[in-house]
């Protein structure tokens, strides 16, 4: 099922000349993140494994972009700055509205048929620690090639608009609550969604957003950050859980973006007063966050008022 929202009927997006955007055009005529980052293996992870049914209950804007040949991302055809689809039974829909809902999404590099797997995975630590509420996740198009790691981060930022149009159509919908939780570059997708709800004009939306091994910006979630003001106004708690050997932030992050993640070293600066940090550094790796048993998610839950 898709979905479309007319906000001002904006249609289409024009990229904003960032430092990122600079190290686009640079990075074709170098060596790209292959040369920072040596292989894909460095970013390979997997679920605990566990695997999700295909028909996992969630939003997804899969196929909606696209990276042209100036290493540029682009919506395709047919696609705006809001519209997502559905899959599965959407908790809700067709069936009693919940009282609460976790929005669970991936990070980079889960290809489609993977994404049920991590959202599977979360849902699992969630039940191990006495989370009952339903869990529906948010698939986007993480797939890139290893050295479209630019551009990636900008499809995750242009996912926030189609998340949020999601959740203002559930909430509208179903009355529930939402919390959300972004794993790795799905912690970039996170805060620029809590930013399009505050543009929206939305505040108290969102009950709790929480980033395992966020792949943003340290100083992005201050108060005079990117996202800090939106923190602030749309999210009743918001949870950072960094740890700082988190190889693939400490290493790959920073070498690319030249810059810390808040997912290595928490924020940079003064948090909103809704904003905690939790440093995690007994989970053994990047992709270790979510998973039962070696992850944090007694924690995450722990949290949840």
């Amino acid at each position: 099922m898709s979905h479309d929202t007319d906000r001002n009927a904006e249609a289409t997006e024009t990229t904003e000349v960032t430092r990122r955007t600079m190290l686009k055009g640079t990075a074709a005529a170098a060596v790209g993140l292959v040369g920072v980052t040596g292989t894909a293996a460095g970013f390979e992870g997997d679920d605990g494994d566990i695997t999700g049914p295909a028909d996992f209950p969630r939003a997804t804007t899969r196929g909606h972009f696209d990276i042209n040949w100036l290493y540029e991302e682009e919506l395709t055809g047919g696609h705006t700055k809001w519209d997502y689809s559905t899959v599965g039974d959407i908790p809700g829909y067709g069936s009693a509205n919940p009282e609460e809902v976790i929005i669970s999404v991936h990070g980079w590099l889960v290809a489609p048929d993977e994404a049920p797997d991590h959202f599977e995975t979360v849902k699992t630590s969630l039940r191990n620690n006495g989370y009952t509420h339903p869990v529906i996740g948010f698939s986007y198009d993480s797939d890139t090639r290893i050295d479209q790691w630019w551009p990636a981060t900008d499809i995750a930022e242009r996912n926030g608009a189609k998340l949020a149009n999601f959740i203002s159509d559930y909430r509208a919908r179903t009355g529930a609550r939402v919390r959300l939780i972004g794993h790795s570059l799905g912690g970039r997708v996170v805060p620029s969604t809590i930013g399009a709800l505050d543009s929206l004009g939305y505040s108290d939306y969102v009950e709790s957003a929480t980033l395992l091994g966020g792949a943003a910006d340290n100083e992005s979630v201050a108060v005079d950050g990117e996202y800090g003001p939106a923190i602030a106004n749309v999210v009743g708690e918001f949870d950072n859980f960094w740890k700082s050997d988190d190889q693939v932030l400490t290493w790959a992050y920073s070498t690319a973006e030249f810059d810390s993640a808040v997912g290595e070293s928490g924020c940079e600066g003064t948090p909103p007063g809704n904003y905690e940090d939790h440093n995690v550094d007994y989970v053994p790796d990047h992709f270790s966050y979510h998973e039962p048993g070696d992850g944090c998610m007694a924690e995450v839950v722990g949290e949840f008022s």
